[in-house]
């Protein structure tokens, strides 16, 4: 009987979709602008996420940036699409976009909501010229 409620525990706990870890892909697209500059046309990203555990490895690549990169994080809204703080600092130099993100638990629950996002920003979109909301592919 122990045996057969061990079992169950470990299916539960290892076999639980929460704390499975996930491998996909994810686009950067151009952010919001405001009214004078929503004519004007940014560039586009594709980013390789993993979470290995509670580490998340970001890993992509970004062109046709409006101005040059000033400045790259991720961050967690409340809901996909609603900005948030910065988690963490990511790296962007010569078109490519990486990072490794220890999660906390918060962050985590907000990571499996499709709450955390990549933002760009650059000189001239300062609020964000390049956004891709990091979300894992659903059961």
């Amino acid at each position: 009987m122990k045996a057969g409620l061990y079992a169950l525990l470990a299916l539960m706990f290892w076999g639980s979709p929460l704390l499975a870890d996930a491998s996909f892909d994810f686009r950067l697209s151009p952010g919001p602008r405001l009214v004078g500059t929503r004519a004007q046309s940014s560039g586009s990203g594709q980013v390789h996420a993993s979470l290995d555990g509670r580490t998340l490895i970001l890993r992509g690549t970004y062109q046709g940036l409006l101005g040059r990169p000033t400045d790259v994080h991720l961050a967690m809204g409340s809901l996909p699409g609603v900005r948030g703080p910065v988690v963490a600092p990511l790296i962007a130099a010569d078109g490519t976009i990486s990072g490794q993100v220890i999660l906390s638990s918060r962050q985590l629950a907000a990571f499996r909501k499709g709450g955390l996002y990549v933002e760009i920003d650059s000189t001239e979109a300062p609020d964000g010229d390049l956004w891709g909301w990091v979300m894992p592919p659903s059961d």
